[in-house]
Parts: C-alpha cells; sequence; structure tokens
C-alpha cells in the first residue's frame, strides 16, 4: 500500500474538517452541516470490520478467573402484583436476557489502569477522546508460526517503520499475531506451556514513551506471557490502557485505517468489555460499506431466536412462524 493510499481516510476527513467553519459550541443555525460532510467524504463510502469477539457463557477467560459466567432468559412483570416470571415471546411478546460475568475481564476488552493500580483511572473515568483514532497493525504472524512465544521487539517496530512510515502520536497500534484463530478453545488460547505471543517491555517503551501512541492491543488474553506479566505490569502501573482479545486483525491493512472504540461505563470498573471496529479505505477488500447490507429496518430472518438452556444462548434453530408485525406486549 503506498503512502498517498495510507492515509486516505485521515487525509479527507481533515480536509474536509478545515473546509468548515470552527465549531466552538452549538453552530447558529443555517452555519452549515459541520462535520456531516466528514462522513459524506470520507466515511460513507469506507469498509467496516468489527475486531470484537462475539460473547458467550464459554468465552475464554484467563486462567486464573473462574469459569462461572451465565446468560439465562430474563424475568419480569407486567403489574406491581404479578410476581417476577420468565418473559417468553410467546407469553409477553418480549423476551430479555440475565447476564452474569465471573469477571469484568472477558472476551475483547479494553484494560483501563485500574486494573493494576488504584490511582489510577477506572473505565468510567477514561476520556470521551479515545472514541476514534488512527490504526496501525503490526503483524508478527509468520514469527509466531515458528514460535509461539514470540513477542514484538523494538527491531519488530523500527522494521515496520522502514515499509511504511513513522508511527502517529496518539495512534492506536494492534499486534497481529492470528492467535485469534485458536478462539474459542480455551486450552489452545491459553496452552498448558504457557506460551502465546506478546509483546516486550521494550517495545511498548518505544510505542509510548518515543511514539507518544494512545493504546496497544493484541490478540491473546494478556500483553506477555512471562510469570509475573512484566509487560502488563509496566502498562497498567504507568497510566496505560490496553486493548485484549481482538481478532480479525487479518482483515485490516497495516496502515490507512481508523479505529472506533466503544465500552460501557462501570462505576469503577477494572475492566470492561469493549467493541473495536476498523474503518478502513474504500478500496480495500475486507468489510462492510454502509447501505451495502440492511441496516435500517433491518433483515427479517427466517429462522427466530429460541433459547438453548443447555448452552445458555439464543440460536436460531427453527423456522419464524410469527409473521412480521404480530408480536405484542401484553
Amino acid at each position: 500500500m503506498d503512502r498517498r493510499r495510507m492515509l486516505k481516510l485521515t487525509s479527507i476527513a481533515l480536509a474536509g474538517a478545515t473546509a468548515l467553519p470552527a465549531v466552538a459550541g452549538a453552530q447558529p443555525r443555517g452555519a452549515g452541516p459541520g462535520l456531516w460532510s466528514v462522513w459524506d467524504k470520507a466515511f460513507a463510502r469506507a469498509r467496516f470490520v468489527s475486531l470484537s469477539h462475539v460473547l458467550t457463557p464459554d468465552t475464554p477467560v484467563w486462567k486464573g478467573f473462574p469459569p462461572t459466567t451465565t446468560f439465562r432468559q430474563g424475568t419480569g412483570r407486567l403489574n406491581d402484583k404479578s410476581p417476577y416470571a420468565p418473559l417468553t415471546y410467546e407469553k409477553n411478546g418480549v423476551e430479555t436476557t440475565a447476564y452474569s460475568f465471573a469477571t469484568d475481564q472477558f472476551g475483547t476488552q479494553l484494560d483501563p489502569p485500574a486494573h493494576w493500580h488504584q490511582c489510577f483511572p477506572a473505565i468510567d473515568e477514561l476520556p470521551a477522546t479515545l472514541a476514534l483514532r488512527k490504526l496501525a497493525v503490526i503483524s508478527i504472524a509468520d514469527k509466531v508460526r515458528a514460535d509461539a512465544n514470540y513477542h514484538l521487539t523494538a527491531t519488530d517496530v523500527r522494521a515496520w517503520e522502514r515499509s511504511n512510515g513513522m508511527i502517529p502520536a496518539g495512534s492506536v497500534v494492534m499486534v497481529r499475531s492470528d492467535w485469534s484463530r485458536r478462539w474459542p478453545d480455551a486450552a489452545r488460547i491459553q496452552p498448558a506451556d504457557g506460551k502465546f505471543p506478546g509483546a516486550t517491555v521494550e517495545a511498548l517503551k518505544l510505542l509510548h514513551l518515543e511514539r507518544k501512541i494512545l493504546l496497544h492491543g493484541h490478540e491473546p488474553l494478556d500483553a506477555d506471557s512471562t510469570p509475573t506479566l512484566v509487560a502488563e505490569d509496566w502498562l497498567m502501573n504507568n497510566g496505560y490502557i490496553q486493548a485484549e482479545g481482538v481478532v480479525n486483525l487479518d482483515q485490516v491493512p497495516a496502515t490507512g485505517a481508523l479505529i472506533a472504540i466503544g465500552f460501557p461505563r462501570l462505576k469503577g470498573g477494572t475492566g470492561g468489555f469493549a467493541s473495536f471496529t476498523a474503518i478502513c479505505p474504500p478500496d480495500w477488500s475486507h468489510g462492510a460499506r454502509p447501505g451495502e447490507i440492511a441496516e435500517a429496518p433491518l433483515p427479517y430472518n427466517e429462522k427466530r431466536l429460541v433459547m438453548n438452556q443447555t448452552k445458555g444462548v439464543r440460536e436460531r434453530t427453527a423456522a419464524c412462524d410469527k409473521p412480521k408485525g404480530k408480536l405484542s406486549f401484553n
């Protein structure tokens, strides 16, 4: 990918933004569309790729956490005198789900530094400015295939920069290892021999202290495989954020994409389920384009959702015998 194409999304977005009146609060009527033109020029034809795993009760967690997460039929009542009872499509025209998580370190996640240090921000204290950033993807997948315990080095970072240019300040750097292809097999995600890919403290210091990145992310459930998690220790105890359990990095370009970051603001939370979405240039070969698939309304599915009580999840296993628009809350 050449350098002109490399920053296509961000250059278009910046051009659109600088051509607009300055926004210092609410714009007066008739002042123009603000940032809407940036969507039209840059994002409307971009390709979107989810970097987050689907969550299930069997989602792998760090080996030190109990495997006690459950999803079950939600309960409710129609009036103050009724007992709480499971809500069903057949009886009530609506269903809900009750989730019980063993830990907030679950699935694709965002680690705030309060995970390790109580004087640094918890997840509800992270700034809204994390929401959209430039994305760089450094692949160590070839080296991991030869050595499952391979960790990103500062040499790897500099080699990537010789081919792709300097990593932008304030960006997100994802480390591709293809480890997520083992998901959701917990025994393969966290092998008995303790070997899985990660990043060295040396590489993380280069990225944070010299390149001034926002955060780095990786596919395994830990930043490194050392007995004392030295890389994660350095990150958390110095006030840095990290992303874990990321997927689909093989479907994202090394440069030229943006990343959207979302997470629930759990009060005092030491971790959080995260939604990461790569926004790739229009000519990229992966991902969906806005309007390319049904979005509003969403498509009617010929298979209906049925709660599998054994697995604790709803699955589409039976023909949908209810016509559209016929369900009602009663």
